[in-house]
Formats: structure tokens, C-alpha cells, sequence
């Protein structure tokens, strides 16, 4: 998102008009948070597919106030991950919601 610029095309739509439609699914969502710390248990931060030089983010856009879990108790491999990544957000004390898949949040 970032290398393309999508990120601060997403924030400013939603900055000037808080009226988007955004679709997204698992880490697609997980962007719209504060933060992406806690998903390294279920992605992993050092796959790096543009190389090297580019360093991982852990800052989300900011869009939602609270961090998004997705995959929770669901049929999913990363389904055990993400409670894990629950646990470390409970410890870390970093507010979140926990959506199964399929679940959506709409935002009026």
C-alpha cells in the first residue's frame, strides 16, 4: 500500500468524506488499525517481496481506532494464529475486535 501510494489515497477519501466502501480480507482489513504489531504471529514480517531495502511497517492507517483480528475461531489455517495474536494485544494492552470470517464491520 504503501509503495503505491493506496495508503494515503485511502486515509484522504476517508479524511474528506468519511463516506467510503472499503472491502478487504485478513491483512486487508488489518491495515485500517493503529498498528500491525501482534500479526507477526500469523504473517511473517520478514518475507520481504519488494527486498531487502524496504523495512516492514507496523503502522496501520489509523482509519478504525481499535485493531482488527481477523480469522478468529474460524475454519482458516491462521485460525490458532490469531489467538495468539489476540493474547498479545490483551497483554499489550491494544484495543481490538475479533471478526470470524465471513463477519463485517459497517461503520454509519
Amino acid at each position: 500500500m504503501r509503495l503505491s501510494g493506496f495508503d494515503e489515497i485511502v486515509k484522504k477519501y476517508y479524511k474528506d468524506n468519511k463516506n467510503i466502501l472499503y472491502g478487504g480480507y485478513s491483512a486487508g482489513v488489518c491495515i485500517l488499525g493503529p498498528t500491525l504489531k501482534g500479526i507477526h504471529f500469523a504473517d511473517d514480517p520478514n518475507q520481504k517481496p519488494f527486498g531487502e531495502e524496504y523495512q516492514t511497517i507496523w503502522d496501520g492507517l489509523h482509519i478504525l481506532e481499535y485493531a482488527i483480528a481477523p480469522h478468529y475461531k474460524s475454519d482458516h489455517p491462521e485460525s490458532e494464529d490469531i489467538d495468539k495474536y489476540i493474547e498479545y494485544m490483551i497483554n499489550n494492552r491494544i484495543p481490538f475486535k475479533a471478526l470470524k470470517d465471513g463477519e463485517v464491520i459497517i461503520i454509519e
